[in-house]
């Protein structure tokens, strides 16, 4: 998609979303619902700096775009000097396939899509959830819970809010986009890999299945992926993947970017590197076989790439940047 039909469909969701009174509602009631299990030793902010120094991990981000179909049976070879973090729509596939994820993250409110995701009777698998997420799944799950304190909630809520979980994570982006600022900047983890976020498709929207309250997609937007090849995306879609590639440049190095999807990440950010995940698996092992004990990893490269500082930043203040950048 273009830079005009971008903007146009931003500008469009942006009215809608702030006509729409019943999703706002929904995170106050949600946040009313849950405020007796939100205490400081259940706040995500428990998890900083969790994987650095001698706890050092790669962290394979898990989307459950159509690539991950060709991808998942790779990540069965990964070692314990690895962790897998999924968005909760390919939770239940990568279980089906023998893949145990260490997190999965759960962003949205509704009551339909995300129970039926998160549908698991183990206790080995820790949520990240946000704190509009609807009671039924955070009652029904077994394993641990940490919560991303949500802002966008009615004034009176806030204080309450912030006194049990702390300061924000970031505003905006999709599950994918809150994993990797979380574990870049909460985890302290310098390489990441992405797999199954093409952020682009053909046919099917997932890897294997649809949406049980998937929308009709009346538009589609053709663009072009990293290999070349015609695909189809949306405005959402888009917009994650310039996010994802923002967050990557600013955080290199130290931060160590590696895409398996094949899809729009990387096309336009020199600090994401595509390859395939079999090799990427292999790099990442000899990286680990080759730390000295106690040591900690240097910036990784492949390419040169300039100095630049690690920053925190809220994602949706980029949002508005970049918007003023497509006005200009």
């Amino acid at each position: 998609m273009n830079i005009n039909q971008w903007v146009s469909s931003v500008k469009m969701f942006n009215k809608r979303f702030a006509d729409n009174l019943e999703v706002r509602q929904e995170w106050d009631n949600n946040t009313k619902d849950n405020l007796e299990l939100f205490n400081k030793n259940n706040s995500i902010w428990n998890l900083d700096a969790k994987y650095m120094g001698n706890n050092e991990k790669a962290f394979f981000l898990v989307g459950g775009s159509p690539s991950l179909k060709r991808d998942v049976h790779a990540l069965k070879d990964l070692k314990p000097h690895c962790k897998i973090m999924c968005a909760n729509s390919p939770m239940k596939y990568l279980l089906r396939e023998g893949i145990k994820p260490d997190y999965v993250i759960s962003l949205d409110s509704d009551k339909l899509d995300i129970p039926q995701h998160l549908e698991y009777d183990g206790d080995d698998i820790t949520l990240l959830a946000s704190s509009v997420t609807h009671r039924s799944v955070l009652d029904k799950w077994k394993g641990p819970i940490y919560f991303m304190p949500y802002y966008s909630i009615s004034n009176d809520l806030k204080p309450k809010l912030r006194n049990k979980l702390g300061k924000k994570v970031a505003g905006g982006g999709n599950t994918m986009t809150q994993a990797l600022v979380i574990v870049t900047l909460i985890f302290g983890v310098k390489i990441v890999v992405f797999v199954g976020n093409e952020y682009c498709f053909d046919e099917s929207y997932y890897a294997d299945k649809t949406s049980a309250k998937q929308e009709i997609l009346e538009t589609l937007y053709p663009e072009t992926d990293v290999l070349g090849k015609k695909r189809w995306t949306l405005p959402a879609l888009y917009q994650y993947a310039i996010w994802t590639e923002k967050i990557c440049s600013d955080l290199t190095p130290p931060g160590f970017f590696i895409d398996t999807s094949f899809g729009l990440l990387g096309k336009d950010a020199p600090a994401i590197y595509n390859k395939d995940i079999k090799d990427t698996i292999r790099l990442i092992d000899n990286i680990f076989e080759n730390k000295k004990e106690g040591s900690k990893i240097s910036t990784l490269r492949i390419d040169k790439h300039d100095e630049s500082k690690v920053l925190r930043y809220d994602v949706s203040l980029q949002r508005e940047k970049l918007l003023r950048l497509a006005r200009g």
